[in-house]
């Protein structure tokens, strides 16, 4: 399952109003604007989705419009909201309305095993779609295994660099994102295959490592590193901010590729504090990861020209906003365009410096 389709909105006539247009997402894809346009709240809007439909609640005057596809079907899910209550919702198929409620928590739900609509009334601040029923509603059980596989790293912040594992918790979980915890998960489900391929990433990319364990440090575990022209332990909290971004994402993406349960990975600030070359080749690692791992969706965002120019045109949502609205141009809505700037033999980058998606549309 990943997400095809976003549109969203929030606080409708008034002044706080902020709005992305509908848009498509690929497989692989990469926000681009300039600074305080919408990527982050792009990448935000779709983790706050996915909290939406896990916690059952969401936040004031937010609506939804979105697709999700699982190859066999697609599912549009229609959410309108004011001051935390529902004022209509909806979820659509290929052929029928699974679900659809009012503003008075009353509707209609398909249930798999009577193969017919039951009626069904809610509290208005609850959802429908997050109701859980693998027997009655198995297609509401495909969109929230979705949502508990969507996860959000903010490249350009410590990413929990200072947090380790508690040495009485024994409770493990590969949702976490704590890097440790992951790590652990991985040691545990995959054994000494987990480590290789984590290294063999790193090394990949100009990290020149020998060895990756944990080390007991007071009352938790952390994580260490050996490099190869060094005969000491590196631990996380000892590491440079650019090699403990790229070894968490790295850890990340290698244990839900190894684990081959759908998920949607949202990376803000890509490559945010790595000098070039090893930036240049953590986004290839990354585009390859998702390119031959039919499991994971990735979204990432930046303005970064390096970046830029080492990322295809084909993976781009290039954002737009006027005041308090987004519009996105990718490879699908805008081909020619997209194909014209193509055969200039400019920079990637230039395509959003220039400004050419206007220069086109005027």
């Amino acid at each position: 399952m990943i997400l095809k389709n976003l549109e969203y909105s929030e606080f409708i006539n008034d002044k706080r109003y902020w709005a992305i247009k509908s848009f498509e997402l690929g497989k692989i894809n990469l926000l681009t604007a300039k600074n305080a346009t919408g990527k982050t709240r792009t990448l935000k809007a779709i983790d706050l989705l996915k909290k939406t439909i896990l916690d059952n609640f969401f936040s004031d005057h937010l609506n939804y419009a979105v697709e999700f596809s699982d190859n066999s079907e697609s599912y549009k899910y229609f959410l309108v909201n004011n001051d935390k209550r529902v004022i209509s919702e909806k979820l659509v198929g290929n052929e029928k309305t699974y679900f659809q409620r009012d503003n008075t928590g009353k509707g209609e739900i398909y249930t798999a095993q009577l193969k017919q609509n039951i009626e069904f009334q809610i509290p208005d601040n609850k959802l429908a779609i997050a109701r859980r029923d693998i027997l009655q509603y198995p297609y509401l059980e495909k969109i929230n295994t979705w949502a508990e596989n969507v996860r959000y790293y903010s490249f350009g912040t410590s990413m929990k660099q200072e947090y380790g594992k508690a040495i009485h918790d024994d409770s493990l979980n590969g949702n976490s994102d704590i890097l440790i915890e992951v790590f652990a998960v991985g040691e545990l489900e995959f054994d000494t295959k987990f480590k290789e391929n984590v290294l063999e990433s790193m090394n990949s990319i100009g990290y020149n490592l020998t060895y990756i364990d944990t080390q007991e440090r007071a009352d938790d575990f952390l994580l260490f590193v050996m490099e190869k022209d060094r005969d000491a332990i590196l631990t996380q909290e000892a590491m440079s901010q650019g090699m403990f971004r790229a070894l968490s994402i790295i850890i990340h993406l290698t244990y839900h590729a190894m684990k081959q349960t759908p998920t949607t990975i949202l990376i803000d600030d890509i490559g945010e504090g790595l000098d070039f070359e090893r930036s240049s080749k953590l986004i290839k690692l990354l585009i390859e990861l998702a390119e031959k791992n039919e499991s994971i969706q990735l979204i990432m965002s930046t303005n970064d020209r390096f970046v830029m120019n080492n990322i295809p045109l084909k993976y781009w949502q290039l954002i737009q906003r006027s005041g308090g609205e987004c519009q996105v141009y990718n490879y699908k809505n805008s081909k020619e365009i997209f194909d014209e700037f193509k055969y200039m033999g400019l920079n990637n980058f230039d395509f959003l410096a220039t400004d050419f998606i206007n220069s086109k549309w005027n």
